[in-house]
């Protein structure tokens, strides 16, 4: 199975993560094998569609309304000066 190591996390998310894991009488380590499993499963459930034209549809429909009534700016310029560099 595969390690990661987290470093430079701030001492105050370690505390409220510590309180959430004795909250669900786990271990530190469970808690957060947890909150990245459910992080995970939610960003699957949000984007992913298999094949279900509906689905597909339902998140076009929920990324044009995220981004209604916004403008972009053209990146073709920036391109532009970018490669001249």
């Amino acid at each position: 199975m595969t390690q990661v190591l987290l470093e430079n996390l701030n001492p105050v998310l370690i505390n409220q993560l510590e309180t959430l894991a004795r909250l669900h009488g786990r271990s530190l380590q469970e808690e957060i094998k947890h909150i990245l499993q459910q992080a995970a499963q939610s960003q699957l459930r949000s984007y992913h569609t298999g094949g279900d034209m509906a689905k597909a549809r339902e998140a076009v429909a929920r990324s044009q309304a995220r981004y209604a009534g916004r403008t972009f700016s053209d990146s073709a310029e920036l391109i532009r000066e970018d490669r001249e560099r």
